[in-house]
């Protein structure tokens, strides 16, 4: 293609320097210079697009997990226990996030010259027993006249910690609504003192407890390759996990003072080795872990034997599974194991 362009060049310039005493038959083959060098622009290009629409797609290293034509033994054995591990429902994680949640991004709609703009604002919020957050509005800020206006609009919540695409986010999309009976108010008012023992400002003569009241729908990405819509019925009906509180301390654990223990449990129920594994976090079923092997990222499902009930039957059930693990492994090598995660 540079050869060509040269070639429209040069075959551009000819006439130029020639000047105007410059003859017509001298033009007229410039001038047919310029269009076979154009046809032959559009000859070399052909090759390089028909290649470039053939190459459409990721282009994943051949042994890599997301290769879906990889034929590593290993990998095999990951997707087949991905494909039915226990997972809680995308409606029980909807409602895990909103409850566990305490801030979100707001989207409204835009009005007077902003008008068909969104507009996202960070706020407070505190989830009720439906798990329609509450929140708590001055009349100075703009997403109040905005959701008054027009009350549909969009909360976006985001796992504790979020640490990448890779961590669970939810947006649920509804209509907000301005609490105005007492009964209710006074039940707003505790429930987001509860979530916000600080926000002293609630006691202010501008602000008003809001609600997004009628939830139509929740989107919800629960990580790499776990996502969905979840109808208004189904988020109603799910209930948060609830184990859910002592995710964070469980996995803090085990992450800080057992991750070979952690990766030695993937080895063993999963039947893949990696280098490397965290757990993001636990409910009732399992856990999810990521994992690195080689150069891969893995986000890897490790359900439990049974479901958990309370902290205790999480310990209980980790011990378990790591016991399990250090006596294949240690029969795999000849000699015995022992597994101690999670015991002390």
């Amino acid at each position: 293609m540079q050869q060509v362009g040269s070639l429209l060049r040069t075959a551009a310039a000819v006439p130029r320097a020639l000047g105007a005493p410059a003859s017509r038959r001298m033009q007229r083959g410039a001038r047919a210079l310029v269009v076979r060098a154009q046809q032959a622009g559009h000859a070399a290009a052909a090759p390089d697009e028909e290649k470039e629409e053939k190459q459409q797609g990721h282009q994943v290293p051949k042994n890599s997990a997301a290769n879906l034509e990889a034929q590593d033994p290993e990998i095999l054995a990951y997707r087949e226990h991905q494909a039915t591990a226990a997972r809680i429902t995308l409606a029980e994680e909807a409602r895990t996030l909103v409850s566990l949640g305490k801030f979100g991004v707001l989207a409204t709609q835009g009005r007077g010259e902003l008008e068909g703009f969104p507009s996202g604002s960070v706020v407070e919020y505190a989830a009720d027993e439906q798990g329609r957050p509450i929140f708590a509005f001055s009349t100075m800020s703009p997403h109040t006249a905005d959701v008054k206006k027009e009350p549909r609009c969009s909360l976006t919540i985001m796992a504790q910690p979020f640490r990448g695409i890779a961590d669970g986010r939810v947006n649920l999309l509804g209509r907000m609504k301005q609490i105005t009976d007492e009964a209710e108010k006074a039940a707003a008012k505790q429930a987001y003192l509860q979530s916000h023992p600080n926000s002293f400002w609630v006691e202010f003569g501008d602000f008003s407890f809001f609600r997004l009241d009628e939830i139509v729908l929740a989107r919800l990405v629960a990580g790499f390759a776990r996502a969905g819509k979840v109808t208004a019925e189904e988020y109603a009906e799910a209930q948060p996990d609830p184990i859910a509180p002592f995710s964070a301390p469980v996995a803090g654990h085990m992450n800080d003072d057992h991750a070979d223990a952690t990766a030695a449990m993937i080895k063993h129920y999963v039947g893949i080795t990696v280098s490397k594994a965290t757990i993001l976090n636990v409910d009732r079923l399992g856990m999810s872990v990521a994992c690195d092997r080689g150069k891969d990222q893995l986000k890897v499902r490790l359900p439990f034997p049974r479901a958990a009930t309370d902290r205790k039957s999480i310990k209980d059930l980790i011990v378990e599974m790591t016991r399990a693990s250090a006596a294949a492994a240690g029969a795999a090598a000849g000699n015995g194991g022992d597994g101690n995660a999670a015991s002390s």
